[in-house]
């Protein structure tokens, strides 16, 4: 049915630029309902204590808000197993169905069960997307524009965000269900009519469904790429044949040696370290600070007597954040990874220092003059440098930095990591404010931006305009094989090497 529809659509061959647009729209637009998730609870939670509709008190808004959290680790480990058998595409069309799903329970709520099973639709959700989306966009895409699609991933998220809650002030919560329901529907459309991905087809077998999707998304200028990744996979084929004639017990033997295999790789172990210290940049940039503690963070930089400022304060904030992350877009195509990354982080550092010591000196009356400009230039710097570096950075070179056999178990691992360090945030920062108050937390993410940023530097390879294969070629540190002698010696070098 759908090689018929890629028929049908063949002509699009002669504008690839369309057609990756397309491809990749698909994940955009879901990951725009990411946005809409997250915003969502400020307009249901502030209305519902109006109305008393539907009776929450603080306990039961604490699960509504963090069981996503939990769902969200079921639906990372779900997206591992069954996007390794069934595809990359299946997956996220189960995932965008969910989301849509989740949608009509709010529409149709009465209770908070149907709340609290709505929003674990949700979670679910957007575990999948998050470990499949970015793994879509990486390999749909060619080296020369990967960074630009995978950095519009961030500005569709916080536009979501923004517009949920410019409906929550004007609409009734159920009717911005409903329209979040419809903006919904497309992301679904798009991906239907996406073809799989060609590193996925290429791991199966599928060689010449592989070559024609490969020349659909990209045209005929990057055949080499196209041969080469089917060269590589040959060997993970016949693997596959093996792996079926192991029964019974012998198969969990081979399911424990394979898990020893996977912690000897030399490409697995340096991607795994990258990233987890690019997601502790991620989510110690300020993002989920300034999300979640609001009020604590502008009463101490700027005070509680410019509270008639503050709306005008968030709007100045959010167009600051959305027009960064949009410009980071246009950044990642001139800029090396590794400068954008060491510049970016480095000013987001600088911001939390000199706003550390701002707080640190208004509060013992050490400021020889004081200005409202002053808190929101320094913000407005740090909220450029998380939006279009510390922010954005970590979601691309998730795209790209993990090795093509594992590349689904290294993001379950990554999703694992970000929800601890979430966990950890939420936990902790409320007695660290009672302690060390506004300007330790500062401090503190200061200090720990500067070690991720130290171990990130002196392990990331330079991946811009870099095939998926000639990155993991850098990591592993020799080509990869294609012969049994070859695959021999690989496996004596991965074992003696980091």
């Amino acid at each position: 049915m759908y090689e018929r529809i890629f028929d049908t659509f063949s002509f699009y061959q002669e504008v690839c630029d369309g057609i990756r647009c397309f491809a990749t729209s698909g994940v955009t637009l879901n990951m725009l309902t990411h946005g809409f998730m997250y915003g969502f609870n400020t307009g249901l939670f502030a209305q519902l204590r109006k109305t008393k509709e539907i009776q929450l008190d603080l306990e039961l808004e604490s699960w509504l808000a963090s069981s996503t959290n939990l769902s969200f680790i079921v639906g990372t480990l779900f997206s591992s197993i069954f996007m390794d058998r069934f595809g990359r595409r299946p997956a996220f069309i189960i995932a965008s169905a969910t989301m849509i799903i989740s949608w009509l329970i709010f529409i149709a709520a009465k209770s908070f069960t149907a709340l609290l099973v709505a929003k674990i639709f949700q979670g679910f959700s957007a575990g999948v997307e998050s470990t499949t989306g970015y793994i879509l966009v990486g390999e749909y895409v060619s080296p020369n524009y990967r960074a630009s699609f995978l950095a519009s991933i961030q500005p569709s998220m916080l536009f979501g965000d923004f517009l949920t809650h410019g409906l929550s002030s004007i609409c009734d919560w159920r009717n911005v269900a409903i329209i979040l329901a419809f903006f919904s529907i497309p992301g679904l459309a798009f991906v239907v009519f996406s073809p799989e991905s060609p590193s996925f087809l290429a791991k199966i077998g599928k060689h010449d469904q592989c070559k024609k999707v490969f020349y659909w998304l990209r045209g005929p200028d990057e055949n080499n790429e196209v041969e080469m990744l089917i060269r590589t996979n040959l060997p993970s084929k016949q693997n596959a044949i093996n792996n079926d004639k192991i029964n019974g017990y012998k198969k969990v033997i081979h399911k424990l040696s394979f898990f020893d295999t996977f912690l000897k790789k030399r490409e697995l172990r340096i991607s795994l370290f990258i990233m987890i210290h690019l997601q502790l940049i991620n989510l110690f940039s300020g993002a989920f600070l300034y999300d979640n503690y609001t009020v604590d963070v502008h009463t101490a930089v700027f005070g509680t007597d410019k509270d008639q400022y503050m709306y005008l304060i968030v709007m100045y904030l959010d167009i600051v954040r959305m027009s960064s992350s949009i410009f980071s877009v246009f950044l990642t195509q001139k800029l090396k990874r590794r400068n954008m990354l060491l510049s970016l982080v480095s000013l987001n550092i600088l911001m939390y220092l000199l706003l550390g010591m701002y707080v640190l000196c208004k509060n013992h009356n050490l400021l020889p003059f004081d200005h409202i400009s002053i808190g929101m230039t320094l913000y407005g710097f740090n909220y450029f440098s998380l939006a279009a570096g510390s922010a954005s950075l970590p979601n691309i070179v998730a795209g790209e930095i993990f090795p093509l056999a594992n590349r689904s178990a290294c993001g379950v691992v990554c999703n694992i990591m970000a929800s601890l360090y979430t966990f950890i945030n939420i936990k902790n920062i409320p007695y660290i404010f009672s302690k060390v108050g506004v300007s330790g937390v500062f401090f503190m993410n200061a200090a720990l931006l500067s070690y991720a940023l130290g171990m990130t530097m002196y392990t990331l390879p330079e991946t811009k305009d870099k095939t998926l294969l000639e990155i993991e070629i850098i990591l592993r540190g020799c080509p990869i094989a294609d012969d049994d002698e070859t695959m021999i010696n690989l496996k004596k070098h991965n074992e003696t090497n980091f």
